[in-house]
Parts: C-alpha cells; structure tokens; sequence
C-alpha cells in the first residue's frame, strides 16, 4: 500500500487535479495496481473501519482487508484497474456523464463529486449510493448491514495477500 498525502485544497486548483489523474493513473501502470482512491484521510478512515461493540466498551473493526475481498464504498476519486473494469463491465458506462473517463492501460477513474470535502455533505452521500447502485451494491461492503461484498474481482495469485 503506497499513500500520498497532500491538502484537501489542492483539488481546488484546476492544474494540480488534471496533474493527479495522469500522476495517479501513471503510477498504477508502473505499479501494476488494480486499484486507487483519493479521499481525505476522514473518509478513508470511516469507510475502512467501523465500531464492534465488545464488553463494555467499543472496538474498532476493518471492513475490508484488501482488495480481492472487494470495496470497502466509494470516494472522491477511483481508479479502477484492469480487474475491477472486468468486474463492472457495461455498468461503468450507466455512470452519469462526466463522471467517469478512461486511461491508457484500462484504467478508468469514477468522480462522484467535484471536490473530496462533498464526501461529508447530503449531495455527496447520496451520489456515492447512486454510484454503488449503479455499479453493484454486491460489489461494495454493506455498513449497514456490516457485510462483505458478494462480488469480487478476479485477480491472479500473485496479488492476493499471503
């Protein structure tokens, strides 16, 4: 897992977000990456983990471990690689226009929202569960149900966690 941390603000800057996509969508190809998401770290943190009431207190459980188990939900941008294109299929293309767009190598990145502080607001929940409808909510962890998903990509041996 590689992280890059940077200001929530930059995405506000024109140049700085079209610079992401291609640093982003370049780095998977070297990478050899199947998967990609920019969020802010609050956002990441609540679609990762969630509270599991234990005696008398409250512990913090992972939803998702790693990709091969399928997607924890969706944030501010995802880079979907070759594995999770396949897995989507057509169901990519019922996106609504201009929030998704293909890269060199089979990548393709899904926008729900214009900047990744939307994440927090009512807009920006309520495109994230249009996108997981869209997309296949079998595809995606159930936080409310605290399942994993049903769908999975296919990937080879050499990615699964040893």
């Amino acid at each position: 897992m590689i992280s890059w941390l940077t200001e929530p603000r930059f995405a506000e800057d024109r140049d700085w977000a079209v610079n992401h996509l291609h640093q982003v969508a370049t780095l998977m190809r070297f990478l050899e990456s199947p998967l990609a998401v920019t969020a802010r770290t609050d956002d990441t943190h609540a679609k990762d983990s969630h509270l599991v009431p234990k005696e008398g207190y409250m512990e913090e459980a992972i939803t998702v471990r790693h990709y091969s188990e399928g997607l924890a939900g969706v944030y501010w941008r995802n880079f979907y690689g070759p594995p999770f294109v396949e897995l989507f299929g057509e169901r990519l293309k019922q996106l609504p226009t201009g929030t998704w767009q293909a890269f060199e190598g089979g990548i393709v990145l899904t926008q729900p929202y214009a900047l990744p502080g939307d994440a927090f607001t009512e807009a920006g929940k309520a495109r994230e569960r249009e996108f997981i409808q869209l997309l296949g909510p079998e595809c995606f962890y159930d936080h409310e149900k605290h399942t994993l998903p049903t769908r999975r990509p296919h990937l080879p041996a050499s990615w699964l966690p040893r």
